[in-house]
């Protein structure tokens, strides 16, 4: 099909384009005014006893710490393995999330391979508003220091040789995520080009069809019934 029948066929068939050109509109002033979100990344550092982040066995390079971190990890999830993304950088908004938390050891690898080389424990949250990530955050935070605890609490461990949980100071913070004036137009653009290519193929479609069906109805009526054969019994 030339360009030329297919932008005849769009006109022919003008209610479809229009009618997604609408519908794409719609659906991106709803996704416009739905604004940003509330994002943060907070991070429990499992530490040997007696030990700092800055201190330089402070074990979170250890297997053995970051196989606790893990079981940590295991247990507040109920035993769940947490979503994997293509990197472990990739921002939980940005998998389509609004409203979510998401704990997971620091995983450096990807989504195939995972690579635990830190005894990290990553929480990442987003939210619609400010209050409802610091709730989360708070809760969640002191559920996983509280699973550590409970844990090496029933190996009748002392204090002191316990392994530390402790929460990175800059990590706590919660950002806001907005579109930028570029990206809102971008997506425009896109929702704009999917619109036009969807109600070309629909037009299309549809233009076939109707042609399809007059052929067969034009072919059915040029067939009479009474053009029967006569003839005399041999």
């Amino acid at each position: 099909m030339t360009v030329r029948e297919l932008l005849f066929a769009m006109l022919r068939r003008w209610y479809i384009p229009i009618g997604l050109l609408v519908c794409a509109a719609l659906f991106t002033g709803f996704l416009a005014r739905d604004g940003g979100i509330y994002t943060t990344r907070t991070v429990v550092s499992f530490l040997r006893p007696a030990t700092s982040s800055l201190s330089p066995g402070n074990g979170i390079n250890d297997s053995s710490v970051i196989a606790f971190a893990g079981a940590v990890v295991r247990e507040t999830n109920n035993g769940r393995p947490p979503a994997r993304y293509s990197t472990g950088e990739a921002p939980y908004y940005g998998a389509g999330v609004r409203e979510g938390v998401l704990v997971e050891l620091a995983n450096e690898g990807s989504q195939w391979v995972s690579t635990f080389q830190q005894s990290d424990v990553e929480i990442k949250i987003v939210g619609r508003s400010f209050d409802w990530v610091k709730t989360r955050q708070e809760e969640v935070v002191d559920t996983v220091v509280g699973i550590s605890n409970a844990q090496q609490a029933g190996l009748i461990t002392a204090s002191r040789d316990r392994i530390t949980a402790t929460v990175v100071p800059l990590t706590t913070r919660i950002d806001y995520v907005s579109p930028s004036r570029n990206s809102q137009v971008a997506a425009a653009a896109a929702m704009l080009a999917a619109a036009l290519i969807v109600g070309a193929w629909g037009s299309i479609a549809f233009d076939r069809r109707v042609s399809r069906r007059r052929i067969a109805t034009g072919a059915e009526r040029h067939i009479s019934p009474r053009h029967t054969l006569r003839g005399t019994p041999s």
